[in-house]
């Protein structure tokens, strides 16, 4: 996604973020729910990449910061790590948000193949995997979707009346989940990482029409696409943070 050269051209014209932890930002964001929900956080994350660039240390500092907003609710939106079979020891012993934590996967989870380590690690870990799933916790319906890239996923689990948070990695599906009241929580373009003059230099398959951010429709639908936490090629951000993203409900 990033070449390693692009520190230098960037100098002098664009501001260099300092990767994850030093330059995380918290995105607070209002989202009507429903009754039981209102006064409550949910804490959105993607795309960490554990072991890419991403250790025990890092891991240590996202739990801090996640604990500090107080969530409700951790949703992880996928790509927490850099492969199917990546260890996440050091992550899991670090992870302690105080909550419940939700996970769907995304590509790098899953890789080429149907079924890695990472999800089985990650529910012995304590975590909630959504996986072609969905669950309603307090009247409020969460589906996680794996990563269009490597699977099928099932739509109809969005059949359902009420307020859908959807995880679903890769954000330029999301006019295929044409379901009234549905908000999807995207990651997978990490924004660009690099970004001059407002636009991203690069971006991923399924991640080119919705880069980063918030879009809307007439039909009450939502989608927010995160910077997320990790790097892809290179340890280098530009013009580009990474989020930690806070949905206060309403």
């Amino acid at each position: 996604m990033v070449g390693a050269g692009l520190a230098g051209t960037s100098a002098g014209l664009w501001a260099a973020d300092t990767p994850f932890p030093d330059a995380c930002r918290i995105v607070r964001r209002r989202l009507g729910g429903p009754a039981g929900w209102a006064g409550r956080r949910i804490a959105f994350i993607t795309d960490v990449h554990y072991g890419n660039f991403f250790g025990p240390t890092d891991a240590a500092a996202l739990n801090r910061l996640v604990r500090a907003q107080r969530p409700d609710l951790v949703a992880m939106g996928g790509d927490l790590a850099q492969t199917p079979d990546t260890d996440l020891a050091g992550f899991l012993a670090e992870w302690r948000p105080g909550c419940p934590t939700i996970f769907a996967p995304g590509n790098h989870d899953l890789g080429e193949s149907t079924r890695g380590s990472v999800l089985r690690q990650a529910r012995a870990g304590g975590m909630t995997i959504l996986d072609n799933a969905r669950e309603t916790w307090n009247g409020l319906v969460l589906v996680g979707l794996p990563s269009a890239l490597r699977r099928r996923q099932d739509l109809g689990l969005l059949d359902v009346p009420g307020l859908k948070l959807v995880l679903g990695h890769e954000p330029d599906v999301w006019p295929s989940y044409d379901q009234p009241d549905l908000f999807q929580l995207a990651g997978h373009t990490h924004g660009g990482q690099v970004r001059m003059l407002g636009r991203p230099l690069a971006l991923p398959e399924l991640g080119r029409r919705y880069p980063l951010g918030e879009y809307t429709t007439g039909k009450n639908r939502g989608l927010l696409v995160s910077a997320g936490i990790g790097c892809v090629d290179a340890r280098l951000r530009v013009n580009c943070p990474p989020e930690i993203i806070v949905l206060e409900m309403t």
